[in-house]
């Protein structure tokens, strides 16, 4: 399908290591796509690790414009060493205590699943794997009450609940293609069962005043 219509592939891994860390070549492996196809892998370490940096990598034409374009860029915004020895830890601390990724993983099917009885029979809906960490909860129905919809569930579910979800937010006018408004919800892996079953309640409770 890339040969054939031309697309270019960009990847990013920013939270793949949080989720897939058996796989060495993360989401590409998860959905059997050849790295040859795709043309760059890009990691950020702002929602994984709580930094800023990361990397990337591509084919050769792909590094070769990045090397001859991006070096007043590299030099002016290097990563100051408080931010890169703390994203330096959080890898360390993965990679000597790899059962925080495997409950990471299943925290993230819980509240995936959480969210889906809470959301049956709504107009709200979520855009996540069920293994990821990250979920965007979406509304389906009238796009006219969507930010209000929306905007209610985070707002019931902090200042009723004390929990915190956060709405995404974009440069509306720089991006190519229409976003659709979302709410953002985050999954640690140190949270308890006590504190799940607090979600899944003040989730229930919050879906059914807001709609």
């Amino acid at each position: 399908m890339v040969l054939t219509f031309w697309q270019k592939i960009f990847e990013e891994r920013g939270v793949k290591r949080m989720i897939t860390p058996g796989r060495q070549n993360g989401v590409t492996e998860h959905y059997d796509v050849k790295m040859i196809d795709v043309d760059m892998v890009m990691a950020s370490l702002e929602n994984a690790m709580a930094s800023t940096g990361g990397f990337c990598v591509g084919r050769s034409y792909v590094v070769g414009h990045q090397r001859l374009s991006g070096l007043g860029y590299c030099f002016s915004a290097s990563l100051p060493p408080l931010l890169a020895t703390a994203a330096s830890e959080g890898l360390k601390i993965i990679d000597e205590e790899p059962e925080r990724v495997g409950r990471l993983k299943d925290n993230a099917q819980r509240v995936h699943g959480i969210l889906e009885k809470a959301f049956k029979n709504t107009s709200f809906a979520i855009r996540a794997a069920d293994i990821s960490p990250l979920k965007h909860v979406v509304w389906k129905g009238d796009g006219a009450v969507a930010d209000q919809r929306l905007q209610g569930l985070v707002d019931t579910l902090f200042k009723k609940h004390s929990i915190l979800v956060a709405r995404a937010r974009y440069l509306d006018k720089d991006e190519m293609f229409p976003i659709t408004p979302s709410v953002k919800v985050m999954v640690q892996s140190e949270l308890t069962d006590e504190e799940l079953s607090r979600f899944d309640e003040a989730v229930t409770n919050a879906v059914k005043e807001v709609c």
